[in-house]
């Protein structure tokens, strides 16, 4: 194809052509930053309500709570809480059995006649009670550990159901052992 403008021409159409462009491409952001302007307009102005509403909350309650009484009523009752913090910190915790070291005990006393399957614990005010499950060979080694169980001067009840022993062999037993939440005082 047989180009007829002249260079001057040429250069004159590419000139208009980027002005063109360029005028485009400055309404295309305008256009945009204006639609994004009366977009972002209400979150705006909602947020400008909500930190003057703020500000009015808190120079209300400023002046509200800014009276000395108060503060010493505040101060009063943190002491209060402070003293029965230290009181319940002062218990003798240090004193008080704990479950897993009574189980531990338990295994160990227990021989290898008897074999426990289960432990279930349950605390109430100053009592507990471990209930344990398991099974014994014969009459005598069950006996044997209740006996043992009986003789530790943690527990202060040890019941086992007579019918526990009501076969010779291979028993199923439920033993119910009760202790004071305090360990007896040694003297």
């Amino acid at each position: 194809m047989l180009n007829i403008l002249a260079t001057e021409e040429k250069k004159k159409i590419l000139v208009e052509y980027r002005l063109r462009l360029a005028v485009v491409a400055i309404f295309a952001v305008g256009s945009l930053v204006l639609a994004s302007l009366t977009l972002l307009a209400p979150a705006y102005l909602l947020a400008v309500s909500k930190h003057n509403n703020t500000e009015n909350e808190l120079a209300t309650l400023e002046g509200k709570y800014s009276h000395g009484g108060q503060e010493k009523e505040v101060g009063a009752q943190i002491r209060d809480i402070n003293n029965k913090i230290s009181i319940l910190l002062e218990s003798n915790t240090s004193k008080r059995l704990s479950p897993p070291q009574t189980i531990l005990d338990i295994l160990e006393s227990k021989g290898n006649a008897i074999k426990i399957y289960g432990f279930t614990y349950d605390a109430m005010n100053s009592q507990e009670r471990i209930i344990l499950t398991g099974n014994a060979i014969d009459r005598g080694s069950l006996a044997n550990f209740i006996e043992t169980l009986k003789k530790d001067p943690v527990f202060t009840n040890v019941t086992l159901p007579i019918s526990s022993y009501v076969k010779s062999a291979n028993i199923d037993f439920s033993v119910v052992l009760e202790r004071n939440s305090n360990p007896p005082i040694n003297n």
